[in-house]
């Protein structure tokens, strides 16, 4: 049975996978879905789909994370992104038995207040803009040190007249080797399409196809974690780019880079590079730590907190406060 569900798990996500390959992420609509979803993953560079600490706070990342969970666990996370925009997500998990878990997620981005003018400047009134989605996600055992699962989300966003909504599906493996101290992942996000447009204009969401591994050599001191992301769309040049960089530039712009540093079980030092983010926000020619993230975690009595900063070069960083408890 559980080689049957193992099979099974795998043919349809390598089915999946293919049927992706001619479809691009070229897209301008719900961006806000590529944000890291906490502090931990964001210090390590991003969305990283293979963590070997891996956890139900992630489960956007890939929802095969969510197997392990049990009742009553919660996260939160506050992101200070740039101007007055303001971002948060919240996720929490149910235990249907040993093997199947149940997680349900919130992801808010708010663009602060803005004001309605007419063709001659005069005031019409105030309007927020916002993005939001609702997330239901399971997972489940599908073998030894495997597990599979799939999330759904109902997104929106509304800005003044102008508003989209749109339904989703993710799904992923992972496998980890706690006596190895090695970890795997692969994952397909936001496959889905739009179910009402802003202006008649379909437009594709921000697919994302990824693999990710995460391994502590002997001997050595920091757990290291290496992502493969949008392997759905080979080309990755930036605004402003009217040719597709070289062949080495391109590939690295699909890797994300971590390190995890542990001082005891209780306090840990995670550093993280971004090539994509590095070359999207750089301003100078030289290296200026733009698409680098640092970020620190440790446990207080029943919290655990991580906090986390990724440069955005000269125009500033963001920053995520995470906590996570069973209640």
């Amino acid at each position: 049975m559980k080689e049957s569900k193992t099979l099974l798990f795998l043919s349809l996500f390598c089915l999946w996978g293919i049927s992706l390959s001619a479809q691009s992420d070229v897209s301008t609509i719900f961006r806000f879905l590529d944000v890291t979803p906490n502090a931990n993953a964001s210090a390590l560079g991003g969305n990283h789909t293979g963590l070997f600490e891996g956890d139900y706070s992630s489960f956007h990342i890939n929802p095969a994370y969510l197997y392990g969970s049990v009742n009553g666990q919660v996260s939160a996370t506050f992101v200070n992104l740039l101007a007055d925009s303001k971002m948060g997500f919240t996720n929490g998990t149910f235990q249907i038995n040993e093997n199947n878990q149940i997680g349900l997620g919130i992801r808010f981005l708010g663009y602060g207040d803005f004001k309605t003018l007419d063709k001659d400047g005069n005031e019409l009134g105030d309007f927020n803009a916002i993005d939001i989605s609702f997330s239901g996600a399971y997972a489940t055992k599908i073998a030894t040190n495997w597990s599979g699962g799939v999330a759904l989300d109902l997104i929106h966003s509304s800005y003044e007249q102008y508003k989209s909504s749109a339904l989703a599906v993710s799904g992923g493996i992972y496998y980890k080797n706690i006596e190895e101290h090695f970890s795997f992942g692969a994952a397909i996000r936001n496959l889905g399409t739009q179910l009402s447009t802003y202006a008649g204009i379909r437009e594709p969401l921000p697919l994302d196809v990824s693999l990710g591994i995460s391994k502590k050599p002997e001997n050595f001191p920091a757990e290291l974690s290496f992502t493969l992301r949008r392997l759905n769309d080979w080309d990755m040049r930036i605004v402003g780019e009217t040719k597709p960089p070289g062949f080495f530039d391109n590939a690295f712009r699909h890797v994300i880079f971590g390190g995890k540093f542990d001082f005891g079980d209780d306090f840990h030092v995670r550093l993280g590079y971004n090539r994509y983010l590095h070359e999207l926000n750089k301003t100078k020619e030289n290296f200026d730590f733009a698409g680098v993230g640092i970020g620190v975690g440790f446990t207080v009595k029943e919290l655990i907190i991580d906090i986390s900063r990724n440069s955005y070069s000269e125009t500033g960083g963001v920053v995520q406060l995470s906590i996570k408890t069973t209640l």
